[in-house]
């Protein structure tokens, strides 16, 4: 995680909050998901369908941050490193799994590709794309002891989380029965101290992909920070907001907003909150840049009452005792869900149907604004024509009462 952020805190919101729970108590035979506004081109989906079908275990993916955490460092060309990479296409060997290796600015680094598809390859079948970079940070300059800062961190929560959560998502992804493809990426060199920057895995990831696969990509979801026991998931921008539109009824469903009702009717968890929105340089600003649609699913206060980027982050403290079972269970049923309900798919077709009918319609306003504008005009001519008749018989007729009057004398 990079230092260049922004970060804003949660502004007193009591009476908010107490109109929203009086909206809930007026509305509380209503879905909570039918509610909630989704911005095209995502669509609402009935996520209470799939609820009782998750099969995320934040258990298993507790269990994998201690295995990840036992290799020793995973920074950038370390031992560590590549025996992760081996676990990971140990663990995915169900999927197709590849590593793609880079040099840039005389650093060498490797992300890992899994990826699932429902049949043959097809170019323009839809694509969602999770993300978690798998790099621990190679320096602890925020730890208290200034003689360990230039060691390198345990990285329980700063990569070993999403990579967890991943990792979990990849063993049940078959069983889903998904009818588009998802592609787990891990990225590497995000979290590195180099003078020459960061991000190398995201920026090196989106610089191969073609224009067929980038427009077929509907979602980019990075996944990061996810296991600190006092989890907080927040809006991150930048972001594709129509894609963040899809996160609270997801949430919502399994209970995991404050002010929103569960499939089962009852007041969640506050883990999701929208209301707080913090400035994060991560994995998703090169796929943004690009212009697919991304975000970022983080928690960058890490600890019990840390303030933004503080706690234990990038700290010796980033252990796996820092870590829950619980936290990577809402975070990877979020992600599930989202996946088994179709939230982040949208109809190609449709959309450019749509658009279709947006043209024609344009066309037609402006056909219609064109006729309007004759109309107008020939309309205001008549106006002044009838004007003019009227003016010079007005004249006439003043003329002639002036002739007779003289006559008359």
């Amino acid at each position: 995680m990079l230092t260049r952020t922004r970060s804003g805190l949660r502004p007193p919101n009591h009476a908010i909050e107490a109109l929203i729970l009086a909206f809930l108590m007026l509305t509380a035979c209503l879905s909570t998901t039918q509610a909630q506004s989704i911005k095209e081109p995502y669509q609402i989906v009935d996520a209470c369908e799939q609820v009782d079908s998750l099969e995320f275990n934040g258990t298993i993916a507790n269990a994998s941050i201690t295995e990840q955490v036992n290799l020793g460092p995973r920074t950038t060309g370390s031992n560590g490193s590549a025996d992760l990479r081996t676990m990971i296409h140990s663990e995915l060997s169900h999927l197709e799994v590849a590593n793609n290796t880079y040099t840039e600015d005389n650093i060498t680094f490797t992300n890992v590709v899994a990826k699932y598809s429902p049949g043959e390859a097809n170019a323009s079948r839809p694509r969602v794309v999770l993300v978690a970079h798998y790099d621990s940070r190679d320096v602890a300059e925020r730890d208290p002891d200034q003689n360990r800062t230039m060691e390198p961190i345990p990285g329980a929560n700063d990569a070993a989380s999403g990579v967890a959560v991943l990792l979990e998502l990849g063993r049940i992804i078959p069983s889903m029965n998904l009818e588009y493809d998802v592609e787990l990426l891990f990225t590497d060199a995000e979290d590195q101290n180099f003078s020459t920057g960061s991000l190398y895995g995201a920026r090196a990831w989106v610089d191969n992909q073609s224009e067929s696969e980038v427009n077929r990509t509907t979602a980019y979801i990075v996944v990061d920070m996810v296991g600190d026991i006092f989890l907080q998931l927040t809006h991150v921008y930048p972001g594709d907001n129509a894609l963040w539109t899809t996160i609270p009824p997801l949430a919502a469903a399994i209970g995991l907003m404050d002010t929103e009702t569960d499939c089962n009717g009852n007041l969640g968890r506050d883990i999701v909150n929208m209301t707080i929105s913090t400035g994060v340089i991560d994995d998703h600003v090169p796929a943004l840049n690009r212009g697919i649609r991304a975000i970022d699913l983080i928690d960058i206060r890490f600890g019990e009452g840390a303030e933004p980027f503080g706690g234990h982050w990038h700290t010796h403290e980033d252990t796996p005792d820092k870590v829950s079972a619980q936290s990577l269970q809402d975070v990877g049923s979020l992600v599930e869900l989202g996946l088994r309900s179709n939230a982040w798919i949208f109809d190609f077709q449709a959309i450019e149907e749509n658009q279709d009918q947006i043209d024609e319609t344009e066309a037609e306003e402006s056909d219609s604004s064109s006729q309007e504008l004759e109309v107008e005009r020939y309309t205001g001519l008549a106006v002044v024509a009838l004007l003019g008749i009227g003016a010079a018989m007005t004249l006439m007729l003043v003329l002639g009462y002036a002739v007779n009057l003289r006559r008359e004398q």
